[in-house]
């Protein structure tokens, strides 16, 4: 499963054989700005709609429901197609007045829409599929270390150098995330005691 901001590039071959879902909050942000730079309500009713599905989903797993009843997902989904009738009688296609080579440009307001429409799937797998989180900002986060370390020193001066940089980092980080202490996992580390129990 990958979890990406929709770029096109994902569903490339690459990526054939992996089930998508869209990030939420790289949506929420799409939708702000169409808020903001447009005013148009369409975009507050879908992000109010997704926050709905966020809040369900949660009380749902609270319950220790392992996913969401079959008509609760309909009536959601209804609820989207709704929403997204409503965007696009607000900014329907138009015809560019002159031909130009290249295809007509559409604006952000429609690609949004169109890109709503045809990820469907993918924009709801967080709540269709509870596996599935409602963002990537935990992969975000992760690698926002590795964009730092670019950003200060440039590069790494040998791939070894990197490699390791990658290793020490990942351990740090998903002992982190699992509640561990990374300082005393790096001290197992350099005396051959390290050990993925905290994993069981």
């Amino acid at each position: 499963m990958v979890a990406h901001d929709c770029w096109s590039s994902y569903y490339n071959d690459a990526f054939k054989h992996a089930t998508h879902a869209c990030c939420g909050a790289h949506i929420d942000r799409e939708l702000e700005g169409v808020i903001q730079n447009h005013r148009q309500g369409w975009a507050k009713s879908m992000q109010n709609l997704l926050a709905k599905l966020y809040k369900t989903k949660s009380k749902l797993t609270a319950r220790g429901q392992a996913s969401a009843p079959k008509k609760l997902v309909q009536e959601f989904s209804a609820g989207y197609d709704r929403i997204l009738e409503r965007g696009f009688s607000r900014n329907p296609y138009q015809e560019p007045k002159e031909r130009k080579r290249g295809k007509p440009k559409k604006g952000k307001v429609l690609c949004l829409l169109e890109r709503l429409r045809d990820l469907k799937d993918d924009v709801l797998r967080f709540f269709t599929d509870f596996r599935v989180p409602f963002s990537n900002n935990i992969a975000e986060r992760s690698f926002c270390m590795s964009k730092l370390k670019m950003k200060t020193a440039g590069s790494f001066r040998s791939a070894d150098g990197g490699s390791n940089f990658c290793w020490i980092f990942s351990i740090i980080d998903t002992v982190r995330k699992n509640g561990g202490n990374p300082l005393k996992a790096l001290e197992q580390l350099f005396n051959n005691s390290f050990s993925l129990a905290f994993f069981d």
